[in-house]
């Protein structure tokens, strides 16, 4: 299954490589991934049991209503795309305003309706790149990514994500609380927004609090905790020396992975990153 929405760090491409890593019986207990995005990972693995989360609230409730109202979402997509669609004659100045327009309309509704779910789904796919962020007070402010047209969500993708999500458990937390759900013989996947690169610009604000190392190190801290508890985890992130002193005491490899997500074309290309586990 291919994901419903593009996210930074998207694991698309090198999901197969990463499943590779997983223990061997990853599968046996639930599957926990508490910073969902775009849900690459968790759509190429299909787990039989699993909890889904992520920090933000709007992300959550596009996920929810995916499981549980897919008719509806769609058919709201829909008369969304035809109508951005219907503009096609009047230029991409007329694009701009009801982008803008329909942004204002997702900064105001309620994070938890119908309503910010389909407008999720179209921000992302008219907005520059593909990409979420938040201003300090919470609001999307990403600007229009001069598309032409709105791209036809088919129907048979979204109820093939909605069918994988019935016997998922979704939940809007922080990954500590999600993860303390776990128990032995359950895995845990973390892909968390990476620590910056060199001295290039942090790109953290997926929500309104951001993500910064404080939080890396209670990631790490976590790993050794379930560690303890005989709970297998792994952890995707950037490679630099702040990610090997943080993580330090757990098992550290590269992998060659695509960035796909970037404000310069420059940006973009294939990149080291690593690969941390609790276990051998």
């Amino acid at each position: 299954m291919k994901p419903l929405i593009k996210w930074a760090g998207g694991k698309r491409q090198i999901a197969e490589e990463l499943q590779s890593r997983f223990p061997a019986d990853w599968n046996s207990g639930t599957y926990f991934e508490p910073f969902i995005g775009g849900g690459a990972m968790y759509l190429h693995i299909a787990p039989e049991n699993s909890i889904i989360a992520d920090a933000n609230e709007r992300l959550i409730g596009f996920y929810t209503h995916v499981k549980v109202q897919p008719n509806e979402l769609h058919e709201g997509i829909q008369e969304i795309s035809e109508s951005f669609n219907s503009l096609a004659s009047m230029g991409i100045e007329a694009k701009k305003i009801r982008y803008l327009e329909l942004r204002t309309q997702f900064n105001t509704s309620e994070p938890a309706s119908i309503d910010s779910a389909m407008l999720l789904y179209v921000l992302n796919k008219l907005c520059f790149n593909g990409l979420y962020r938040e201003n300090s007070k919470g609001g999307f402010n990403v600007p229009f990514g001069q598309k032409e047209t709105m791209p036809t969500l088919l129907k048979e993708d979204l109820d093939s994500v909605s069918n994988a999500l019935q016997n998922t458990l979704i939940l809007n937390s922080d990954f500590e609380e999600t993860i303390s759900y776990a128990n032995p013989g359950d895995f845990v996947y973390l892909d968390p927004p990476y620590i910056p690169l060199g001295e290039s610009p942090s790109f953290t604000s997926y929500h309104s609090t951001g993500f910064g190392q404080n939080d890396q190190k209670r990631i790490a801290d976590a790993m050794h905790t379930l560690r303890d508890f005989g709970i297998n985890a792994m952890c995707s992130n950037s490679e630099t020396e702040i990610t090997r002193d943080i993580y330090t005491g757990l098992n550290i490899s590269t992998i060659q992975a695509p960035r796909m997500v970037s404000a310069k074309a420059s940006g973009r290309g294939s990149i080291t990153e690593v690969v941390i586990t609790n276990y051998e």
